[in-house]
């Protein structure tokens, strides 16, 4: 208790400030510590609250997307969470995939993930690294394995460049990143176990699953996917 009021004490003489944009005790970009949707129980997509989390939404009933189990932080069309995704992917904003990922590596947790399962960011195309100044993905790796005191494995790389899904130059997702990735020699380590992938936004779930189906050829038995944001699934073209 008496701890307690200390932390209220300092507190009232030294707001919290924002991580996002430095305003004390901000409200508009405050992440929520504790999701209230039930989420589905593959592609972590949010339910009708009239359904049981872990339920099977009807994307992934009519299409299922190569994985289940997703764990996300939230919605990206949530405003102050999309509004830390676009600063720390395209806002040159590095310093805030450090309090991204050990969030999302406390919803793991809460979601009944162990300590102690090894991490693996999904790669990052060199041009785009080059064009943003850091590796958002590895990043929120990093936070996710400080959280669960775990190994983070840069299991994977890009075997070749990808337009970015969903843009106009690109083909369908699933075609878009087909054959793209390979694994290193590093995963050797990870075979017969079970291991995260860590991505910023999800949407269709193509660029999780290539890299999940990489994983398991190379004997790692389970792969579940977490991401910072669920985006809405489009139509396949």
């Amino acid at each position: 208790m008496e701890a307690e009021l200390i932390d209220a004490l300092l507190d009232a003489l030294y707001p919290p400030r924002c991580s996002l944009c430095g305003a004390a005790n901000c409200a508009e970009h405050r992440l929520d510590e504790h999701d209230p949707h039930p989420r589905c129980g593959r592609c972590a997509a949010c339910l009708p609250q009239v359904l049981p989390d872990g339920a099977v939404c009807s994307a992934c009933r009519l299409k299922p997307p190569g994985f289940r189990g997703a764990v996300c932080l939230g919605d990206y069309g949530d405003p102050a969470l999309r509004a830390w995704v676009l600063a720390l992917k395209h806002g040159g904003r590095r310093d805030l995939a450090d309090p991204l990922g050990r969030a999302l590596g406390r919803r793991l947790l809460e979601r009944g993930v162990e300590t102690g399962t090894p991490v693996v960011p999904v790669p990052l195309a060199w041009l785009r690294r080059h064009e943003r100044g850091h590796d958002q993905a590895l990043g929120l790796a990093r936070g996710v394995a400080a959280v669960l005191e775990s190994e983070l494995l840069r299991a994977l790389r890009r075997r070749r460049w990808t337009a970015p899904q969903g843009s106009p130059t690109a083909p369908s997702r699933r075609a878009n990143v087909n054959g793209a990735f390979a694994t290193r020699r590093s995963v050797a380590r990870l075979r017969g176990r079970e291991v995260l992938i860590i991505d910023d936004v999800a949407t269709s779930g193509a660029t999780l699953a290539e890299c999940i189906r990489e994983l398991r050829r190379a004997g790692v038995s389970q792969v579940r996917p977490a991401f910072v944001a669920r985006a809405a699934r489009r139509p396949e073209s």
